[in-house]
């Protein structure tokens, strides 16, 4: 078995000319051949090796998803390191956490998350080296000797402020004035060469740029490319290849550490269910540091030689699906649901296309055109989070191939999956080949905790024996989800072990089955549904509900633009819950529900953290 990088280096010298990559920019997309892309990896890698940071060094990325980001990545590889792929929506805190717990030693970073970064570099002894992926360093700091000027200046301003206690009332306006001067002269001399905005000198990430540039610790991306051969790599596939902390939905991210030999034997085991040629065209649009997409939306379809777009925005997805029309896409529930929407929104809003929609005999013509707007023989995978059947449906009365998967980080990342050949509504489809699944402690429905054994499953949880030894027992991972196994051998998944509500007549209620019914609700937007106690053991159905402001909108638009009041949305929201609840069993429905002013905090596969909310449910 191939490492990664020697998967999609194999790959690059059987498919030379051909696009591997591509992106838009200004307006045209900008293609990547496999050739460009290996020659760059290679001299990015021996940058990498020029900067002493020796073989199995942790190296993270830290950017959006682009081009730049997979050529990092690769080149991490290739050089023998280990790559730790990081959410660039993290915060600070949450930042300085993963960077200290994987002891990494340089990072690949945009310049958004630069400055985040530069909020806890003091904090990140391991940190050595930083490398900023798209902006060149003439760009960030001025010429050298301005820059050491004002480091003094700073330096000397802020000793002042300490000795003499200058109160903040005194200070500000001095500073504001100092910053606005000193933005004047740097445009007005053309200090870079570029307009900058806010050139806040005094600042501490100012003066810890300045000091980063003058230990030789900055770097741009370009500017380490070396062009001297590399040895060919010596890593073997039961190597420690990535650490991916994961997202969570209940409490702190931990190190999923994944050999070379998990994530090829996934990308082997999909390939072989999803039945993949070189003629694979994907478009990425889900955050890069996720494994769905990084092993299933880059790594599949570059190793097969097929070609990834890279979506501008969620925003224009869209647009982009009609331009670049792929063969294969991956999403998550919640892009799925908006698609959809949208899509339906569009056939409702004209009189003609709805009228043949209505009729299965005239609903092929509207759905011609569905498919002549996203691609003809796209086939649609989701993932991430369970799939309301109805999406699937939805997609299917449209003549569009929605399929569903599942998996999660520590099994790199599939377990199992449809296929366009054999799947069922509701289900996550048959296990994936070469891997093992056990239905632990079944109750009377076939439903208990999945466990699954393999070449996909993790080594462990990097720096943390205990989260290993509770999720790893000879060779079998406890996912914590519950799931059952029909008749056609489907993998069905009910929820989470965690959030399983049992009933006063000790009856077991899946909060995410009950978020899918309330979710049908055009009034509900977000939704979180809960166990209340109201015994020892037994807990009663609550819900925690974001309401759809622009269907909100719109319902006040059509009754004379009169506001809509609090009270009148309380029993809106109420009519929606009691009409979704006819369809499910008296003991699963909402007993009571509370109202969110704003959306809930979630995860980058748009799941909501429920160990955020939870605490803000018991204080109120």
């Amino acid at each position: 078995m191939h490492t990664i990088d020697q998967l999609i280096q194999a790959s690059c010298q059987q498919h030379t000319d051909k696009v591997a990559l591509q992106y838009k920019y200004k307006g045209e997309w900008k293609p990547i051949t496999y050739t460009k892309l290996w020659d760059t990896v290679e001299k990015l890698a021996a940058g990498i090796v020029q900067l002493e940071i020796k073989k199995k060094s942790h190296i993270a990325l830290l950017g959006p998803s682009s081009p730049r980001w997979v050529v990092s990545y690769l080149a991490i590889l290739r050089a023998g390191c280990i790559a730790i792929p990081i959410d660039k929506e993290l915060k600070a805190s949450e930042l300085r956490h993963i960077l200290n717990d994987s002891n990494t030693e340089a990072v690949f970073v945009g310049q958004p998350q630069f400055d985040t970064l530069l909020e806890v570099v003091d904090d990140l002894p391991k940190l050595k080296k930083l490398i900023l992926i798209d902006t060149p360093l003439a760009e960030l700091t001025d010429q050298d000797d301005a820059a050491e000027r004002m480091e003094n200046l700073t330096a000397l301003w802020k000793e002042l402020v300490k000795d003499l206690e200058i109160p903040s009332a005194r200070r500000k306006p001095i500073e504001e004035a100092a910053i606005q001067a000193y933005s004047g002269l740097a445009q007005q001399e053309g200090v870079t060469g570029k307009k900058k905005k806010g050139l806040n000198f005094l600042s501490e990430s100012a003066m810890s740029r300045h000091r980063l540039l003058k230990e030789k610790r900055l770097f741009y991306y370009k500017d380490i490319f070396n062009s001297t051969p590399l040895a060919p790599a010596d890593h073997q596939p039961e190597d420690r290849a990535v650490i991916l902390y994961t997202s969570g939905t209940t409490g702190r991210s931990k190190g999923a550490m994944l050999s070379h030999r998990n994530i090829v034997s996934n990308i082997e085991a999909a390939n072989q269910r999803f039945q993949l040629d070189s003629s694979i065209k994907t478009l990425s649009f889900l955050p890069i540091n996720h494994v769905f997409e990084q092993v299933c939306g880059v790594l599949l379809p570059l190793s097969l030689g097929g070609q990834v777009s890279f979506a501008e925005s969620i925003k224009k997805l869209g647009d982009n699906l009609n331009e670049i029309k792929p063969t294969f896409l991956i999403g998550v529930p919640a892009v799925y649901r908006l698609l959809l929407d949208r899509i339906m929104k569009n056939i409702n809003s004209k009189s003609l296309s709805r009228l043949l929609y209505k009729y299965p005999l005239t609903r092929t013509i509207v759905a011609k055109k569905v498919k002549q707007s996203l691609g003809e023989g796209t086939t649609f995978v989701s993932g991430g989070a369970a799939l309301d059947p109805a999406i699937a449906e939805g997609f299917h009365s449209l003549g569009l191939n929605l399929l569903q998967g599942y998996g999660i980080t520590e099994t790199s990342p599939i377990i199992s999956a449809e296929s366009p050949f054999k799947n069922k509504p509701g289900t996550t489809g048959e296990v994936l080949e070469g891997i093992e699944v056990l239905i632990d402690n079944p109750n009377s429905d076939g439903e208990g905790e999945i466990k699954v054994k393999g070449p996909n499953v993790m080594l462990g949880y990097y720096n943390n024996k205990k989260a290993t030894a509770e999720a790893l027992s000879n060779g079998w991972y406890r996912t914590g989800d519950l799931g059952r196994i029909d008749e056609d051998n489907m993998l069905s998944i009910c929820g989470r072990v965690k959030n399983l509500i049992v009933t006063p007549n000790g009856k077991n209620v899946y909060p995410e089955e009950i978020e899918n019914q309330l979710l049908k609700s055009p009034y509900i937007a977000e939704v979180m549904v809960y166990g209340h106690k109201v015994g020892a053991t037994s807990e009663e159905v609550y819900a925690v509900i974001f309401p759809n402001e622009e269907a909100l909108f719109e319902l006040a638009k059509n009754q004379a633009d009169e506001p809509i009041s609090a009270a009148e949305i309380e029993i809106l929201i109420r009519k929606e819950i009691l009409t979704c609840g006819r369809d499910l069993a008296d003991y699963k429905r909402v007993k009571k529900f509370t109202l969110r002013e704003d959306d809930f905090p979630k995860t980058t596969t748009r799941k909501i953290k429920r160990y955020v909310v939870e605490p803000e449910i018991s204080t109120n």
